[in-house]
């Protein structure tokens, strides 16, 4: 699960530095591209979400060295299954 749910994390987190680096970008109407609250939703969304992802991807690394030390075979990739 939490492989899946890094996943997520990158998406959003991409999502969340664009948004917040298209702050000030407008359309040809002169209209924000992103709403100020969004922008600032993100902006507050973007930490929690890394937070996230640090935590998960420490989750997976140490499941994998206990695999490893208890010699346990586990594929590294989807390609392995």
């Amino acid at each position: 699960m939490a492989s899946q749910d890094i996943a997520d994390d990158i998406r959003f987190i991409r999502q969340y530095l664009k948004v917040i680096a298209e702050k000030d970008e407008r359309l040809s109407t002169g209209t924000l591209v992103h709403g100020r609250a969004y922008v600032e939703a993100c902006a507050a969304w973007l930490p929690e979400t890394v937070a996230r992802y640090l935590r998960n991807l420490r989750l997976i690394s140490e499941c994998e060295s206990a695999m490893t030390a208890a010699g346990v075979r586990f594929a590294k990739s989807s390609d392995a299954w």
